[in-house]
């Protein structure tokens, strides 16, 4: 039998549960921790001189991790480590090339908590919706307020993934788990502490560029939140989805 080098890119395909989960807690997860925000008491904080390295770095460990969510659901805190990173230096700017590697490393972490919700289960979404899941997104949209990221790729993703996700939780999820209202609401209730529904209304007139139909996004984002307070007993109307 010929082994796999551990540099071959085939390598983690080979590897059993226990034999990811045990590199990505010792030589993945830490990285996560490289100079966390001071403001958020992390107790697994690595402080070390900062670098466009020490970001490019972080970048790349989410790409890592999207091949692993299943692992990265299981380990503990972890979702809770992507939400802060998907804020990280928002609305801070040092040059050009730092910039453009803090928002690579804030898309990054928001893709990758985007795919846990989608292959994520009940107790999944339940533990998004504690780490303040909605917030992410409204980050990701807020322009009117001035303090966001104006990107149109950004701002497109943003509203698809919370569409998305309030999709998920208030109707069944096929072969996965039933409706889960109380999440919803919880949910809706982050949005509007944060502006979202502000934000998502400034969006409505919103054409974006060729390949960002970002007015469309807001429509679909507005639709699934009126869906949130359509009462399961009651009729449906016909542009209920």
């Amino acid at each position: 039998m010929t082994l796999i080098d551990e540099n071959d890119p085939r390598y983690y395909i080979t590897m059993v549960p226990d034999q990811i989960m045990k590199i990505l807690k010792e030589r993945i997860c830490p990285i996560i921790h490289l100079n966390c925000s001071t403001d958020i008491n992390c107790q697994q904080y690595i402080n070390i001189p900062q670098s466009s390295t020490i970001i490019e770095l972080k970048s790349s460990v989410f790409q890592s991790l999207n091949q692993v969510l299943w692992e990265v659901i299981n380990t503990p805190n972890a979702l809770h480590s992507l939400t802060t990173l998907s804020i990280y230096k928002i609305g801070t700017h040092f040059n050009q090339e730092n910039d453009q590697q803090t928002l690579a490393l804030r898309s990054g972490s928001r893709c990758c908590l985007g795919n846990i919700q989608f292959w994520g289960d009940a107790s999944t979404q339940s533990e998004l919706v504690n780490a303040g899941h909605a917030r992410v997104f409204v980050i990701a949209i807020s322009t009117a307020s001035g303090y966001g990221e104006e990107q149109d790729k950004e701002i497109l993703n943003g509203m698809n993934y919370f569409s998305q996700f309030l999709k998920c939780l208030n109707k069944e999820k096929q072969n996965s788990f039933p409706p889960q209202p109380l999440l919803a609401h919880r949910s809706d209730e982050q949005l509007e502490e944060e502006g979202g529904n502000e934000e998502i209304d400034s969006q409505l007139i919103n054409k974006g560029h060729q390949d960002c139909n970002i007015k469309y996004e807001a429509n679909e984002a507005k639709g699934r939140i009126l869906n949130h307070f359509i009462e399961q007993g009651n009729p449906k109307p016909y542009w209920y989805w």
